[in-house]
């Protein structure tokens, strides 16, 4: 899937290792972020980039017409749509904000609702998707889906692991380095050419549909 790299918004921002990234193929990034602690880093590395604006709020404290008028031809929304109760209503905001361009939305969400434990709750998490339950989302706020796949099947027994067994509250920073220098140099390349039946995440990219109705 190839997107737009002109105006790009990004729904959780976070210290803005993301926006960094995305700054070396975008035209302008504008990174929305409503913990402070986040904003705070992510303003220290990037804050005096031109071409960077990190607005510190929620999504739905924003403006959703001057969102709107301001054209961004993509949004990433990582790691926080399972954040937001109601996510179709959240999901058509977006496909305004990207409609007069028919940009593209990217959605990164975590996966399996059996996996669902202390940690998810912990994190503020009200539920973990299934591919045909983030698509149902995607077709009740009118966008048409180009890609959908998990990711990280390794990272998913390690999640259930701590969901189902040690009960665990706070990620473990010797499971993530593990993960980072054992699994992921091999498996996360891996998983361009071969297609996953499950894993810890799924990436979900759409764009508005002709003719859908306007929320």
């Amino acid at each position: 899937v190839t997107v737009n790299s002109g105006w790009l918004v990004v729904i959780g921002a976070g210290i803005g290792t993301m926006s960094r990234s995305l700054l070396d193929v975008a035209e302008h990034v504008v990174g929305i972020e409503p913990n402070q602690a986040c904003a705070t880093r992510a303003r220290a590395a990037l804050g005096d980039h031109p071409r960077f604006e990190l607005r510190v709020c929620h999504l739905e404290e924003c403006d959703r017409a001057a969102l709107v008028a301001e054209r961004f031809d993509t949004i990433a929304c990582i790691n926080v749509l399972e954040h937001i109760e109601d996510d179709v209503s959240a999901l058509r905001l977006f496909a305004d904000i990207v409609g007069p361009s028919r940009g593209h939305v990217l959605v990164f969400v975590p996966a399996v609702q059996a996996a669902y434990g202390p940690l998810d709750a912990e994190l503020g998490h009200h539920r973990r998707y299934l591919k045909r339950s983030l698509a149902k989302a995607f077709a009740d706020a009118g966008l048409e889906l180009a890609l959908l796949k998990y990711t990280n099947p390794i990272g998913l027994l390690g999640w259930m692991y701590n969901s189902w067994i040690k009960k665990s509250t706070s990620h473990s920073s010797q499971q993530i380095r593990l993960f980072e220098s054992l699994v992921a140099p091999w498996a996360l390349p891996l998983e361009r050419v071969v297609p996953l039946p499950i894993g810890l995440s799924i990436v979900a990219v759409g764009r508005p549909r002709d003719g859908r109705a306007k929320s």
